[in-house]
């Protein structure tokens, strides 16, 4: 549950493909979709693998994201850890809106004081949008994975980036990573697929993760939750905010900005 709640705080099908010369300017596409009170449908899977069991983890996002005028303002998105060994209670909801942050958990239920339900973190950052440390909700760096592509395929762009021009996309992560983006004739993503690994030896690691976007354009109005329900990570047991601030410390360097996240 741990490593799920650090990669928090981590099958559809294309539409018709067409042509990559005949879709509209990606960055232009997403500006437009710039509405608030608007925004789109987000499903995605990350899975690590490694030769240490320990290290092996698959978490599923599901939720959905709030445009402003200038980009995503909030995002309301479950976590779950999957896999035979996962429980009924290893999931955890995040609420970003107005730059806070807001966890519940089955987990911590039973460790807050009676009628609170969420915890509300003391970092501020933009919303979390996904693990993948690639944010495809900025035209810059949509545009970006649009202009490296190697090969284009029926509206599928695979490429790759190197650390350099990773880091250079200002989301957050720095090391080199291989994709698949799908863009439908609007020129609006579908699905963003990557692939990287990390660390050396036995504690190397492969982690994949796919994303798939549905429903551009519905109406979303994300709120936080009242504030009755809430308390403050400064005000909770401090065994529970231990348990958090220790999952944060286990994510790989950089890892954090590049959820949206700042400590």
């Amino acid at each position: 549950m741990k490593r799920m709640l650090a990669a928090a705080v981590t099958a559809a099908a294309l539409l018709p493909a067409v042509p990559a010369q005949a879709a509209a300017d990606p960055g232009t596409a997403l500006k437009r979709q710039f509405v608030p009170g608007h925004g789109v449908t987000i499903s995605e899977t990350m899975r690590t693998t490694s030769d240490r069991p320990s290290l092996r983890e698959t978490t599923r996002i599901t939720g959905s994201v709030e445009f402003g005028k200038s980009g995503v303002v909030a995002s309301d998105l479950m976590v779950r850890s999957m896999g035979k060994d996962a429980a009924s209670t290893d999931w955890m909801r995040v609420v970003s809106v107005g730059g806070r942050f807001y966890f519940q958990s089955p987990l911590m239920l039973d460790r807050l004081p009676m009628g609170k339900t969420w915890v509300l973190m003391a970092f501020e950052g933009e919303p979390l949008v996904s693990l993948a440390g690639v944010d495809v909700f900025k035209p810059r760096v949509l545009r970006s994975l649009v202009a490296h592509a190697k090969s284009v395929t029926g509206g599928l762009h695979r490429g790759s980036l190197t650390a350099k021009e990773a880091g250079a996309l200002g989301s957050g992560g720095s090391g080199p990573f291989s994709y698949l983006l799908g863009l439908d004739s609007a020129g609006l993503p579908t699905r963003l697929d990557t692939d990287t690994g990390a660390g050396r030896g036995k504690d190397w690691t492969r982690t994949a993760v796919e994303t798939r976007f549905t429903g551009w354009g519905a109406k979303i109005t994300i709120k936080a939750p009242s504030e009755d329900d809430v308390i403050s990570s400064k005000e909770a047991d401090e065994a529970t905010m231990a348990e958090l601030l220790t999952a944060f410390e286990d994510i790989p360097e950089g890892s954090t900005s590049s959820l949206g996240l700042s400590k």
